[in-house]
């Protein structure tokens, strides 16, 4: 059993500087896991033409007691490296599902809940996993979207092309998540069972003062809109990058410009509000004092 009073960001420096200390990180984060440390936060998403949400992407948060937060980036790799990525997938799943359903309005369905996939859960395991969770939590299966990235086709393309059949079946919908930033062929795209395309943030960093880039992001909207796939942009942060994205046609958006991660309690407020495009873009960024709380 790790030292839980060893700050969890010491242990990770410690890791980075000597790798047989990894282990003790590895630890500390088996523990937090099993003891339901970690947190969830959700970014809403919008469509740009008129900024009501059409979804949410749970995104897993660490703060280790009185500790520094740790990165996603960080804490996701040490998962996926140690084999722990199982058990964290599981439980952001299943809290995730559960949290979704506290926020259905009176004869609404729930908003179209976001979860990411590792290419290191696809298998058996994750598909009963999903199953499971889905009947003890009681989410229509059409309202879970199950992202994912262009590496899952790296190793063994059929394979996973199979599971995402799989969960297909189950009514789930699927994104690719990162797109534009990925090794998969435009074959393996025309065959994916996707349902959206999510264009990477650092496309959309550039999307204003590049014109290479610009190009790339405006065929990608393009390209989805003939695939029958919708197309939304991570990463908007400036008034400029909307404009544009939604000069180019871009459905559907997402990104601290719109609003930032926010907590359980918090989105309740967002899904119960009147959202329009200009409150969207303008005074939500002014007047962040609907969120009630802190945001992160």
């Amino acid at each position: 059993m790790t030292q839980v009073s060893i700050e969890a960001s010491v242990l990770f420096q410690a890791a980075v500087e000597d790798p047989r200390k990894s282990l003790l990180f590895t630890e500390r984060l088996r523990d937090a896991i099993e003891r339901e440390e970690l947190s969830l936060y959700y970014q809403p998403q919008f469509r740009s033409g008129d900024g009501r949400p059409c979804g949410v992407e749970a995104l897993a948060r660490w703060f280790p007691g009185n500790s520094r937060p740790i990165s996603p980036i960080v804490f996701i790799r040490q998962a996926e490296q140690s084999g722990l990525i199982s058990a964290l997938g599981q439980w952001v799943l299943r809290e995730a599902c559960r949290t979704a359903m506290t926020w259905r309005l009176p004869g609404e369905e729930p908003p179209i809940l976001c979860v990411n996939v590792s290419p290191h859960q696809i298998g058996p395991e994750f598909s009963r996993t999903l199953m499971q969770t889905l009947e003890c939590t009681g989410l229509p299966p059409s309202r879970l979207e199950l992202e994912i990235t262009e590496g899952i086709l790296i190793e063994n393309p059929e394979s996973a092309l199979s599971w995402l059949a799989q969960w297909k079946q189950i009514g789930v919908r699927i994104a690719l998540d990162d797109f534009g930033t990925g090794y998969s062929s435009l074959n393996y795209l025309s065959r994916l069972p996707v349902d959206r395309l999510k264009i990477d943030r650092s496309l959309i960093q550039r999307v204003v003062t590049d014109t290479k880039t610009a190009a790339i992001v405006r065929a990608v909207i393009s390209l989805g809109e003939d695939l029958g796939f919708a197309v939304l942009a991570e990463g908007v942060e400036t008034e400029a990058q909307f404009e544009l994205l939604l000069c180019m046609g871009c459905e559907q958006m997402q990104g601290f410009l719109l609003t930032p991660p926010v907590s359980s309690r918090q989105a309740v407020r967002l899904f119960a509000r009147p959202w329009g495009r200009r409150l969207v873009c303008g005074p939500v960024r002014a007047d962040n004092s609907w969120l009630g709380g802190n945001v992160h």
